[in-house]
């Protein structure tokens, strides 16, 4: 007998990056800091080791009215000025056929999807390597999941996507699938502007069967190292009525707000009466799971996107970002070239992988890194190097002592 239920009874929670990130942890404590190379978490840390929090973003947000920070949000959808701001971020002056509901970051608004389209039973469709609480996510709402091989030759696998998504939609009349672009976690790849053409294009053919859902997850949006990148959003005006993407948003990175939780479901369909059923349908899962989110930094994003001055010293500063993730990823991509070690297809962004596709190779690997006090995570298909959190001193070698390792 148990007081849970019979799904809950036996849960347990065994996060791989903060497991890793406590062993990292231990080993700095141990051997002092300049001894280890900590690749675990997914957050920015400057050349000095120190978390970066954009001054740029919480110095405004110091000058916010305490009232601001401690009342309730002004609407469970999300504030309008928020909304507002985020649909600009996006798109621009562009029209979209669009609805916006607030999450607690991209994960909320991934899961909140999750729950939404797909009855229990159904399989949720995930990339071959992909964030790992995608999985954690489909389990909580009892939902099966596969994946689609992510790349061929190089370049993104379209034909096995299109037969993975064929494959269930035949089975359950309706697809769900999650394309994590651009910036990649964990390989760092960006889908090039003619792939999401043929993925869009195959989209629309195979909604004539049922209804098509794809999770655009853009954690990594602004990292990106193509200004004009968000113009792709314009291709989905071209989406056909049984076509819908909800495109996950959020403040964690492109603000530096890990821990303030913020972000947006970002729901695009040209089918309208679809569109007001899927936004009321989110609305009434926020009230009954979150309720609202974060007040404060809602209204920090409308302020920052709004005000010139504050827009210009935040674009500034997040952009030294991204040129010294550009200098950590050129070290490591160069230096694995040099020493034959093969990663995943690597653009930009704030990971790269390490092909190991035996899981107990990779197993093993990890172990023998860790005893050389270099803490990666691992993934699906292999060991995630966060690019992100490493600075270039201690990139400068790393593959070769990688390469001693295997």
């Amino acid at each position: 007998m148990s007081f849970l239920n019979n799904h809950s009874d036996g849960k347990k929670m065994v996060d791989k990056v903060f497991k890793a990130a406590i062993k990292a942890k231990e080993a700095k404590d141990k051997f002092g800091d300049d001894e280890v190379v900590d690749a675990t978490l997914g957050t920015l840390f400057d050349e000095d080791g120190i978390f970066v929090a954009y001054d740029s973003v919480w110095g405004p947000y110091d000058q916010l009215d305490k009232v601001e920070k401690g009342r309730y949000a002004r609407s469970i959808q999300g504030n309008p000025l928020y909304r507002d701001a985020v649909y600009k971020w996006l798109f621009g002056e562009n029209e979209m056929p669009a609805e916006i509901i607030v999450s607690p970051g991209g994960a909320g608004a991934v899961s909140a999807t999750m729950h939404n389209v797909l009855n229990p039973g159904d399989t949720v469709i995930k990339p071959s390597q992909g964030w790992g609480p995608y999985k954690t996510m489909a389990n909580e709402f009892e939902l099966k999941l596969d994946s689609y091989n992510l790349f061929k030759d190089g370049a993104f696998d379209i034909a096995d996507f299109k037969d993975t998504l064929t494959k269930y939609m035949n089975i359950q009349g309706k697809v769900l699938a999650i394309i994590n672009d651009p910036c990649h976690n964990p390989t760092g790849y960006t889908m090039s502007s003619d792939e999401w053409d043929q993925v869009l294009d195959f989209l629309n053919e195979l909604s004539k069967q049922g209804p098509v859902v794809i999770i655009n997850d853009i954690a990594y949006v602004d990292y990106s190292t193509d200004p004009s990148w968000k113009d792709h959003f314009l291709k989905y005006r071209n989406l056909a009525e049984n076509v819908m993407i909800v495109i996950t948003f959020s403040l964690s990175k492109t603000f530096t707000a890990y821990g303030a939780r913020v972000g947006a479901s970002v729901v695009v369909s040209s089918n309208k009466e679809e569109l007001a059923k899927y936004k009321d349908a989110a609305i009434y899962s926020a009230r009954s799971i979150w309720s609202t989110c974060n007040n404060s930094v809602m209204e920090l994003f409308a302020k920052i996107t709004t005000d010139e001055t504050l827009y210009t010293n935040y674009i500034n500063e997040k952009q030294y970002y991204i040129e010294l993730l550009k200098e950590r990823s050129r070290i490591f991509i160069n230096e694995c070239a040099s020493e034959e070690i093969e990663l995943y297809p690597f653009k930009e962004g704030f990971f790269a992988t390490l092909k190991v596709v035996d899981d107990n190779e990779k197993e093993a690997l990890n172990l023998r890194l860790q005893k050389s006090n270099i803490f990666t995570v691992e993934v699906d298909g292999g060991l995630r190097v966060a690019l992100c959190s490493v600075p270039k001193r201690k990139l400068r070698g790393l593959a070769r002592k990688i390469k001693k390792c295997m």
